[in-house]
């Protein structure tokens, strides 16, 4: 089965971003931590048991080196925080991998307090390209998945992410139908993200 995860949303400063979410719809985030092979860090929005993520530079010198790193300079505005990609949690990623024809690669992210959280993923490289698809991951402890930590919002799930591209293509690459993934057509990528509240009205990100 695959699910959303998390959405990533980029933006030019952390801490700008961060205001700018809590002002603008309510949302209130945490420190997350360090990718140190990206050059980004991030802090996490809980939503429910998903997350929105939001990320920025902090060496622009090592994110131009990686596909991750040049799509969050690419598209972080300080306007405001920006839809990036789509994370879809996988309950069998080897399945996955084998379907696309692609190698699990191993991740992580560096904690504040030192601790290291691991993953797996597949396709990052599809989700920060031209194509811009939604990748695919599994942690290697859930008891870490970010929606396990800091502040809890409003909103109870993500429940509407819409992505762009060729319909059919996308269709393909997922292997399966996603709850809340919707095919819109028109350029690659997130184009919109709505959040469900508890009281059955919709929180729209973009």
């Amino acid at each position: 089965m695959i699910r959303i995860d998390h959405v990533l949303i980029a933006t030019s400063d952390l801490q700008l971003g961060a205001r700018q979410l809590l002002a603008g719809h309510g949302l209130d985030s945490t420190e997350g931590g360090r990718h140190l092979s990206f050059g980004t860090a991030n802090r996490i929005v809980p939503i429910g048991s998903q997350y929105l993520e939001l990320v920025a530079v902090y060496d622009r010198e090592l994110a131009a080196t990686n596909p991750f790193g040049r799509a969050v300079l690419a598209e972080a505005n300080p306007d405001g925080p920006r839809p990036l990609a789509v994370c879809l949690a996988a309950d069998d990623l080897d399945q996955v991998a084998g379907r696309l024809g692609m190698a699990p690669v191993a991740g992580e992210r560096t904690l504040p307090s030192g601790q290291v959280v691991g993953w797996r993923s597949v396709a990052m490289s599809a989700a920060f390209s031209t194509r811009r698809l939604p990748f695919f991951l599994a942690w290697d402890d859930p008891r870490q998945h970010p929606a396990r930590t800091g502040p809890k919002n409003r909103p109870l799930a993500i429940a509407r992410v819409e992505v762009g591209g060729d319909e059919a293509a996308l269709r393909t690459w997922l292997g399966e139908e996603v709850a809340g993934l919707t095919a819109v057509g028109g350029a690659p990528g997130v184009h919109g993200v709505e959040l469900a509240t508890a009281d059955g009205g919709l929180l729209q990100l973009s």
